[in-house]
């Protein structure tokens, strides 16, 4: 027997009370939107489109009994002699969902399914009376239980700020991302325009249909720290679909447990491990060190935006313990923008730049913070004659033909980072070539940092062997 009433006169399909919370979600946002009053939900057409609708509702639905109870009636005239409906007539009504209510594809002999289509032709409330009733059902069981991700979410608008929009677009791009079936049928979602797509998902979040808009607009707060992508113009805007831009790496952060959003945070920014080194150890660029200290100690006293290093040179010569060396003489908390998930495997440029992106709006908030961003080679890949123009022309105030709509691009990456950063940022790289000069004229500090001379290396190499024999009892060489 199916497992429990809505009440006395609602019956559950089968698995509905154990079905995962995330599936709940899906049904129950996509029947939101179904049932939405006229005008909101786009041009669905819930009789043309019926079943595409159940290849992702069907195993959750909730029946009404008067519903139920008509449904049979014509059942036992249309089933009859069918050997897959022997005894039917005879089930209570938990028994019969049991037996012929369980979504198995619309062309199961055996289910209510295969012939719901002929019945609701001529019983069309009916239906609405079903998808009505489960929608409530779903609605009371999600305020009783969260997903893991709405938790998430939760936490991750906590740490940036995130108005009750963004939240939403988040949670409803995660929804399209983790089930396939949905995002299939937002697309029977047609609109006009996209004042009218805004206006739909706006309804299902109970937010302003411009706050909304404000979210999915070029150049918006969601697309800067990378966490929705591949925006379209809104004269191409004609499906719900066109507006599930999530990025496909943020669902497997969302999804994972955090016993605290610090460990969120630390998805994309966490403490860099102290120097063993001193400003003393780098005594052969003190001048420099000097003056590294001076402008970031400056940079936070003073909220300065826009303050960028970079260190450069061959591996081994010591770039990003100087980076320590001159955030903590400035005072600071260095942080650094990761380079690898939580399972190891390393992230790509573009990973890294949302990364760098969040990091700074985790930041921002927080006195006496700096980041370093290492290893920064994949993140400024290699200009082509045509971008170097391009952003020759940015440079010089030109708009590009068309305009740019890309979330990671010259524009973008000038205005947003090297210009308005809260938080002053360490880059570390040892190819400056791969940065094209139009960027690199953006950094308010160079440093190319060299072998250090005869003597000061044997120094640094004694003075490292000396701190690893301390912390562990043996003598070894320091890792740069």
């Amino acid at each position: 027997m199916a497992r429990g009433l809505v009440d006395s006169r609602s019956v559950l399909s089968p698995g509905l009370a154990e079905a995962p919370v995330m599936d709940a979600l899906c049904s129950h946002f996509v029947l939101t939107l179904t049932l939405s009053p006229s005008g909101h939900a786009g041009r669905f057409n819930l009789h043309r489109d019926w079943n595409s609708l159940l290849s992702l509702v069907g195993r959750h639905l909730v029946w009404p009994a008067p519903v139920l109870a008509r449904v049979r009636a014509f059942l036992r005239q249309r089933c009859k002699g069918n050997s897959h409906w022997r005894g039917h007539e005879t089930l209570v009504d938990e028994d019969f969902i049991q037996r012929h209510g369980a979504w198995r594809g619309p062309y199961e002999e055996g289910t209510l399914f295969f012939y719901i289509d002929e019945y609701i032709k001529d019983a069309p409330k009916d239906l609405l009376a079903v998808l009505a009733c489960t929608c409530e059902w779903l609605t009371r069981r999600l305020k009783k239980e969260s997903a893991l991700v709405q938790k998430n979410i939760d936490s991750l608008a906590g740490l940036l700020q995130l108005n009750p929009a963004e939240r939403a677009l988040l949670l409803y791009g995660t929804l399209a991302r983790y089930q396939r079936d949905l995002r299939g049928l937002l697309v029977e979602f047609k609109v006009s325009n996209a004042q009218e797509a805004y206006a739909a998902l706006a309804a299902v979040a109970g937010v302003e249909a411009s706050d909304v808009a404000e979210a999915l607009r070029a150049g918006s707060r969601l697309e800067r720290i990378g966490m929705i992508e591949n925006l379209i113009s809104e004269q191409n805007i004609t499906d719900l679909a066109d507006l599930m831009k999530v990025s496909e790496q943020l669902p497997p952060v969302l999804m994972r447990e955090y016993r605290a959003p610090g460990e969120l945070m630390a998805v994309f920014t966490r403490p860099a491990p102290l120097s063993d080194l001193g400003v003393q150890d780098f005594s052969f660029v003190d001048d420099d060190v000097q003056v590294l200290t001076a402008l970031l100690k400056n940079a936070t006293q003073h909220r300065e935006p826009g303050v960028n290093v970079l260190l450069y040179g061959p591996p081994g010569t010591g770039k990003t313990e100087l980076a320590k060396v001159c955030a903590a003489a400035a005072g600071l908390q260095l942080y650094e923008v990761e380079y690898a998930d939580r399972d190891g495997n390393s992230l790509s440029g573009r990973d890294r730049y949302r990364s760098l992106q969040i990091s700074q709006v985790f930041l921002k908030g927080s006195a006496q913070v700096a980041l370093l961003f290492d290893e920064v080679e994949d993140v400024f890949p290699p200009i082509s004659t045509e971008a170097a123009q391009l952003i020759a022309r940015l440079d010089n105030g030109d708009a590009p033909p068309g305009g740019m709509s890309s979330s990671v691009n010259g524009k973008a990456w000038v205005n947003q980072i090297l210009e308005t950063n809260p938080v002053p940022v360490i880059w570390v790289t040892n190819r400056i070539e791969q940065i094209d000069p139009a960027f690199r004229r953006r950094f308010q500090y160079h440093l190319l940092l060299k072998s250090p001379p005869p003597g000061a290396r044997e120094a640094l190499v004694a003075r490292a062997e000396h701190v690893a024999a301390s912390h562990t009892g043996s003598v070894s060489g320091k890792a740069w």
